[in-house]
């Protein structure tokens, strides 16, 4: 993790001190460092010959919460099952540094409500838009 945090303060040209704090703020906010995201196949998430969507990047606590939404959603169909990935907050933050089509980032808390939340609406969370993610770690 710290290669990362070394890796996007380089990229950036931020302070690297401004930015372990940013993210330590923003571990403590989040509930925790780690977070499983799915990645749909990806005719499914943007298309191609198109102008990219805007998105949102959702991150779960959990495999179980990831797959559980994916399910509840009806965001795949069988036999296709989303592949999760488990990424660090830096590596999130960078991803939406990296992808200007990532206009929010989601972080779905760790609570017992998750499974019985109702389809089409986003799980507890913390949520932060792009600007707000560029203001915090320090991005002009």
């Amino acid at each position: 993790m710290e290669d990362d945090v070394h890796t996007l303060a380089a990229e950036q040209g931020l302070n690297l001190e401004a930015l372990r704090a940013a993210l330590a703020a923003l571990r403590m906010h989040a509930g925790g460092d780690a977070f499983y995201v799915f990645w749909l196949p990806r005719g499914s998430v943007a298309s191609d010959d198109g102008p990219r969507r805007r998105r949102t990047l959702l991150a779960f606590p959990s495999p179980d919460a990831a797959l559980g939404f994916a399910q509840r959603n009806r965001l795949v169909h069988p036999p296709d099952v989303p592949r999760l990935r488990l990424l660090s907050l830096v590596q999130l933050v960078r991803a939406m540094v990296r992808e200007p089509s990532i206009a929010a980032l989601h972080l779905v808390f760790d609570t017992e409500e998750l499974q019985s939340y109702p389809p089409g609406h986003l799980p507890p969370g913390l949520h932060l838009t792009r600007d707000e993610v560029l203001h915090l770690i320090g991005v002009q």
